[in-house]
């Protein structure tokens, strides 16, 4: 009997800890296409980037984020909870994120690669004025100084 009522206890207790966990994720009012929640996480994986760099040289303030996030909402015309159902929805899908989250890291390779080459071609900018800077200095300092009577006197034609 003390066996029955133990297996029974046992069993129930197995049971109880089963919970299958299925969530229904709902469609979302205003859906976002792929190639518009591409450029959402775009701009919001460059501001992330942003304030980690600002927290580096601790210059980011929680208003500082706000804004930033704010800017976000406003330029995309969304709201904090529509971002969330839309992310929650493309979750539920993890094939279909990894794409999406495939093309914002090319997105984002893109941007630095322009970038980078802004950068380049900024410092090619300033190494050639000093030069020229420097060479336009030798050239006043070494080159005698000729005026027009001078000129004038030895050229015989």
């Amino acid at each position: 009997m003390k066996r029955i009522f133990f297996s029974l206890i046992f069993i129930g207790i197995l049971s109880s800890c089963y919970h299958e966990v299925s969530r229904e994720v709902k469609v979302p009012d205003r859906l976002l296409p792929n190639d518009s929640i591409v450029i959402v996480l775009t701009e919001i994986q460059l501001v992330e980037g942003a304030l980690t760099n600002k927290r580096f040289s601790h210059a980011v303030t929680t208003d500082e984020k706000e804004r930033y996030f704010a800017y976000i909402y406003r330029k995309f015309n969304l709201t904090p909870e529509l971002l969330k159902e839309n992310l929650d929805y493309y979750n539920s899908n993890p094939d279909q994120m990894i794409a999406i989250y495939d093309k914002v890291l090319e997105n984002l390779s893109i941007l630095q690669a322009k970038l980078t080459l802004e950068m380049k071609r900024v410092e090619k900018a300033k190494e050639d004025s000093i030069l020229l800077i420097d060479t336009a200095a030798y050239v006043r300092k070494n080159i005698p100084v000729i005026n027009k009577d001078s000129l004038d006197k030895s050229i015989p034609w």
